[in-house]
């Protein structure tokens, strides 16, 4: 059963659409219309689709090329309050050619926002979903290394054998490989048959991936082919009970047959989306950017405050003496003024937030695994996650700034030994510290670094989470901690270091010279590139800055300890 209600969904994604773009090569465009030119047009349903959208209070355009929507989505047109009505066949010359319709929808997929679609089509919905979800990217993965072995056993058949196999591929395979599920009972009779002729059985699966992909080839141009962005997460719904639909990336697509009157259109579309049952997180990103551009500009004033407020925000810009500099206040410009902008949507969004995840019967770590799709994980792994996002963000690109959690490859050994900077962000903007030391070491920079401790035992750890002494992190593809400070003596492992290339974090990566012994065990600099992990969230960063602030001058040096039994 979905966990998001009907009435939500039409909300967030059908209730903000303000302007509907109808592309059919069977339309006339306005200005043919006034020149009544002599083609042969397909008036009376150009209009009711035009009645039926002006009746839902859009803005409405009707074209018959594709460059049309080519040109709205490279002009970012087409945005999250637009709904594009799509024909599947819009080439005139050769009216059974989805090329260009297919050329469309992979253009909307790769695009930055989110886009509604109504494939509005005579012909078959199951192909058409069929082709939609192929050409973008749909499909089990198949074992490169066993696709040629597969080939070669075709190869060495009889070719009626060949076809013999070649019929038995019928349309629930190929929707179950499309669907990435499992074809085991629709693919019976093709197994036993595979396996009569003789294939090694381990290949069975490839092969019945390699049937199926030959045969969607066959379907699709070179074109679009050569366009398919392969790995790609497809999701598509065959199910005759329901609309067909198809969503990958910022794609959302529900087939609906010309057979059907345009006043269903919408009840389709609201259908396919309770199907599609999307994450509660998107559902809310979704509202959330609708009601932005609701608002509009009128809160501008609000945002932006008074001109004497401007002028001290406009004059950290333009005093800057260097580029990085610049770019690094105008970041934070805009992080000031976007966060101003959400608490004017605030009481919209939080409302909207509150009805979607409200109080659930049932377990809260259940409830959100099963609302995420989140298989296969168990309930310590969403614990994991969850103190994750509450102490660091992704930093791939930027600058070295307090709290930064990085890594390098051991020296003499497998692994990595894992840093995080405690150096104050105010030493490390570009331009400070240009005198003394700092000055002489130039390009290279020194920093305080906490030298972090992978430790085992997940579940004690997470048990013992709000000591603070942790950091929880998901690297290579697992959940990992990172100590930063003995449980027992609560000291950390302070280090010094250097960064070169004004400590620029790009893709990742970064340089320096780390202190190690050389061969004689004596003090030796040695170049590393670093690997950028994290950004501490402020106040985490600033709790450690603090506390190896205090452990520099830790009280009771001259301490002596009683003697263990």
């Amino acid at each position: 059963m979905p966990d998001i209600t009907p009435e939500l969904l039409r909300e967030a994604f059908i209730d903000p659409i303000r302007f509907a773009l109808v592309l059919d090569d069977d339309f006339p465009t306005y200005a043919q219309m006034t020149r009544q030119e002599s083609r042969k047009f397909d008036y009376e349903r150009a209009s009711s689709l035009f009645d039926f959208c002006r009746r839902q209070g859009w803005l409405c355009d009707v074209d018959n090329a594709v460059h049309v929507a080519e040109e709205f989505e490279r002009a970012k047109h087409l945005n999250q309050s637009d709904l594009l009505v799509l024909d599947f066949h819009l080439d005139p010359s050769n009216p059974e050619d989805p090329t260009k319709a297919l050329g469309v929808l992979q253009s909307l997929a790769r695009s930055n926002h989110f886009n509604l679609v109504i494939i509005y089509t005579a012909a078959s919905p199951a192909d058409v979903a069929r082709d939609v979800a192929y050409s973008l990217g749909a499909g089990c993965e198949i074992d490169p290394n066993e696709v040629d072995a597969v080939n070669d056993f075709f190869d060495d058949l009889d070719p009626e054998d060949y076809d013999a196999i070649k019929s038995e591929c019928n349309v629930e395979i190929i929707q179950g490989f499309l669907s990435s599920a499992n074809m085991a009972a629709s693919a019976r009779q093709l197994i036993r048959l595979l396996h009569t002729k003789g294939i090694d059985k381990p290949l069975t699966r490839s092969a019945i991936g390699v049937l199926c992909r030959d045969y969607l080839d066959s379907k699709l141009s070179a074109e679009i082919l050569g366009l398919r962005q392969t790995g790609a997460k497809v999701e598509v719904c065959f199910s005759d009970a329901q609309p067909m639909w198809i969503a990958e990336g910022n794609l959302f697509a529900v087939v609906v047959n010309k057979s059907n009157p345009v006043t269903v259109l919408i009840d389709q579309l609201h259908a396919a989306l309770v199907s599609w049952d999307p994450s509660p997180l998107r559902l809310l990103m979704i509202h959330a950017r609708a009601a932005l551009e609701k608002v509009g500009t009128t809160v501008d004033s609000k945002v932006l405050e008074t001109p004497r407020r401007q002028a001290g925000w406009l004059l950290r810009i333009i005093a800057s003496t260097t580029a990085t500099e610049r770019r690094s206040h105008i970041k934070d410009l805009y992080s000031r003024l976007f966060d101003k902008l959400i608490l004017e949507v605030d009481e919209i969004v939080v409302e909207f937030g509150s009805r979607l995840l409200g109080s659930m019967p049932g377990s809260a770590v259940e409830n959100a695994s099963r609302m995420a799709k989140a298989s296969g994980l168990s309930h310590l792994d969403i614990y994991h996650a969850l103190n994750e996002y509450l102490c660091s963000d992704i930093y791939i690109n930027g600058v070295i700034t307090t709290g930064v959690v990085f890594r390098a490859p051991k020296i003499k050994e497998e692994g990595y030994n894992y840093w995080l900077c405690a150096s104050p962000a105010c030493d490390l903007v570009e331009g400070q510290n240009n005198t003394g030391w700092d000055e002489e070491l130039r390009p290279y920079r020194p920093i305080s670094a906490i030298r972090l401790t992978p430790v085992g035992g997940l579940q004690k750890r997470l048990e013992v989470a709000t000591q603070g002494r942790d950091i929880f992190l998901f690297i290579d593809g697992t959940p990992v901690v990172l100590e930063v400070a003995d449980g027992t003596t609560r000291k950390m492992k302070l280090e010094t270091m250097l960064l070169s290339s004004g400590s620029g974090i790009v893709n990742a990566k970064f340089s320096g010279l780390i202190i190690g012994p050389n061969d004689e065990g004596l003090p030796n600099m040695i170049a590393t590139e670093f690997e950028s992990l994290a950004l501490l969230r402020s106040d985490y960063a600033n709790k450690f800055l603090a506390e190896s602030g205090y452990q520099r001058a830790r009280i009771g040096v001259d301490f002596v300890c009683f003697p263990k039994a």
